[in-house]
């Protein structure tokens, strides 16, 4: 457990971190990972861009082939910042809560034959996954195929660009939303709203009640790369850090490398 002068040290460099940053002049544009309570961060001066990729030609399921309605194409839209030289942020969440809320949206999957949004962007009903044992096993498998591969590959695909680069200023740790949004709006122009929906309401339990032995192996082996370098295991944050500011990890989403 961090104790209170190194909480305070930290909470200094955030301080210095975030001014450096100028934040209060600057807009955010939010690069928004599934499950990581995209409505939390709501703000005047923060554009959520929603769920797209920082490089080209990634592939998606399309509604044709029992993919998501609103894929009418195989691939997502490259993200976009119409203002330059300002900021992007993000949320992370901890692999075995993101998974589990990844499953449990929406209503349950009971092998309807039209589409019916079974977890998030219905990846119950593409997959026809009819438990979150069946869910996780077809994750953790390289054999098998995912409605969004990029995502079965590496669940932070989407904050790194061509150069390898993490193309994000500020990475919140979804675990410390709440305390990270009240120091935002220390220098926030506009504040965030304290809004929350819950969107996974199948899930009604700690994402720990959901794993079994079995389950929670193969996800510590197939999400290595989020849990070593992003600081989390089983039990939860491996680390007290609210933010990352300005990650210098580097990772190819084209051969699934990271490169510390």
């Amino acid at each position: 457990m961090i104790n209170k002068i190194d909480e305070e040290s930290y909470k200094i460099s955030i301080d210095e971190e975030l001014k450096n940053l100028d934040i209060s002049n600057k807009v955010l544009y939010f690069l928004h990972i599934p499950k990581t309570s995209g409505t939390s961060l709501v703000s005047k001066q923060i554009i959520n861009l929603g769920h797209c990729f920082s490089i080209i030609n990634c592939y998606r399921t399309p509604f044709w082939l029992r993919g998501y309605p609103g894929f009418t194409s195989n691939f997502f839209p490259i993200y976009k910042y119409p203002i330059p030289n300002h900021l992007k942020i993000s949320i992370i969440r901890n692999p075995f809560d993101l998974l589990c809320s990844y499953y449990h949206q929406g209503p349950e999957y009971k092998n309807e034959q039209k589409f019916i949004h079974s977890g998030w962007s219905g990846v119950n009903y593409t997959h026809k996954f009819t438990s979150f044992k069946q869910f996780i096993h077809t994750y953790c498998d390289e054999t098998k195929g995912w409605h969004i591969p990029l995502l079965k590959q590496f669940l932070y695909s989407q904050l790194f660009d061509i150069q390898h680069n993490c193309v994000v200023d500020i990475i919140i740790k979804y675990e410390y939303i709440n305390e990270a949004t009240n120091i935002l709006n220390k220098y926030l122009k506009y504040p965030i709203e304290k809004k929350w929906v819950n969107r996974s309401m199948r899930k009604s339990k700690n994402y720990k009640e959901y794993y079994d032995e079995e389950m929670i192996q193969l996800v510590l082996k197939k999400c290595n790369k989020e849990l070593e370098h992003f600081g989390y295991n089983f039990e939860g944050n491996t680390d007290s850090n609210m933010f990352i500011i300005r990650s210098k990890l580097k990772y190819d989403p084209f051969k699934n490398i990271i490169y510390n």
